[in-house]
């Protein structure tokens, strides 16, 4: 049992069946605003994602996204094709708060944890189900993997430069968003349940997260004729958006530089002759947007970016400078959020990861479990619930 933390979610449990990443970075929220996370395994091998390596780095014979995924949470390794165990396991719905799942279309039912079957044994549950694809469509039984996802949601054409063709983003975003949109979802079920004393069914997929994660400029697609959007040629970092939005090689890094008047710019950057064909009318910022930002590309090239931000800044120029992990982890502005904790297990692991993003009462959660072993926590629970 997990002690007092004072988080809003304390005394909640919560059983994740779920595995991989999209489903687990649900319970990895719900688990730092202080729920407790009963994580399901097969005892040969638990969650696929043990193995799923995003380089040669293993700690404690698991992978580091199985680590970061996981802090905090308990293991019970459950046999799904054993008759005991599955028992065991309704046993331990019966008693949870939420239910929480990614199976392929159809597992779920054929074992009977599917809504129907668990809301017979717990009427007040809230369970969540994520799917790559929703549960109807040509596109319900595909693998629903994140880049795959991402393919068949449009958001590729939304990167890169003009002419690259479709660029994926580096991150799972698709897991991700669907993850955090589960549990904004299991959220508002546990509201109304507390009022109504109702469990429901909270459902998202993969694609639904990432078409709406571009709610913004699909809603301009649907409006403005179909226009398929064109991205710029030219230092592109959004396909919407005017000169000189974008990320700009300095003498020795990058300037990322926002929404900015051209005139105001140019006066700074003592480009008032070379932009003055741009400067009267503001159609042409994104118009004649490449343009534009091979000038000043070819300008802020000539200079550092520590020099640059010493003129930019004090004219409140909306820029940063490009960080990358070490340059951020040395900040003053990352140390002032203190974001990073040691998670650790009693077979030597330890494991700097991430924090919550959440602040409760000015306080950020802090964990100091790491992910567990396959059913480590198996007996402990097995006689805590009876099972």
């Amino acid at each position: 049992m997990t002690g007092q933390t004072g988080l809003p979610l304390e005394g909640l449990v919560v059983v994740d069946m779920s595995q991989f990443l999209s489903g687990p970075y649900c319970s990895l929220r719900l688990s730092d605003l202080g729920a407790r996370v009963i994580k399901i395994e097969r005892p040969d091998g638990g969650d696929l994602s043990r193995r799923l390596y995003l380089s040669d780095t293993e700690i404690g014979g698991d992978s580091t996204i199985f680590h970061a995924i996981n802090r905090g949470k308990e293991s019970l390794a459950i046999d799904l094709k054993n008759a005991e165990d599955m028992a065991a396991l309704k046993k331990l719905i019966a008693s949870a708060d939420v239910l929480m799942q990614n199976f392929r279309p159809g597992v779920a039912a054929r074992l009977g944890v599917d809504y129907e079957g668990a809301r017979k044994i717990n009427p007040r549950l809230v369970y969540a189900s994520i799917s790559g694809y929703g549960d109807e469509g040509p596109w319900v039984k595909r693998p629903g993997q994140d880049l795959l996802a991402q393919a068949r949601s449009g958001v590729m054409w939304l990167n890169g430069d003009e002419g690259q063709g479709p660029v994926p983003f580096g991150l799972a975003i698709g897991d991700m968003l669907a993850g955090a949109a589960l549990a904004q979802g299991i959220l508002a079920a546990l509201v109304r349940r507390g009022i109504t004393g109702q469990g429901s069914h909270v459902e998202t997929s993969l694609l639904e997260a990432l078409v709406d994660y571009q709610f913004e400029v699909l809603t301009t697609f649907l409006n403005d004729g179909r226009r398929l959007p064109k991205r710029s040629a030219v230092r592109s970092a959004h396909a919407y958006l005017a000169a000189p939005y974008g990320v700009y090689p300095a003498s020795d890094g990058y300037l990322a530089i926002a929404m900015t008047p051209i005139p105001k710019l140019a006066g700074l950057l003592d480009l008032e002759e070379a932009l003055a064909a741009y400067s009267g009318d503001p159609a042409t910022w994104f118009t004649a947007r490449d343009e534009i930002k091979t000038i000043i590309a070819d300008k802020i090239a000539t200079r550092s970016v520590d020099e640059w931000l010493a003129v930019l800044d004090p004219a409140d120029i909306w820029c940063a400078k490009v960080l990358d992990w070490n340059d951020l982890l040395a900040s003053e502005g990352f140390a002032a959020l203190d974001m990073l904790q040691t998670v650790e297990r009693e077979d030597d692991v330890s494991i700097l990861t991430t924090r919550s993003p959440l602040r409760i009462d000015g306080h950020r959660s802090r964990v100091t479990r790491a992910a567990p072993l396959i059913g480590e926590q198996s007996a402990a629970i097995r006689a805590e619930f009876g099972l």
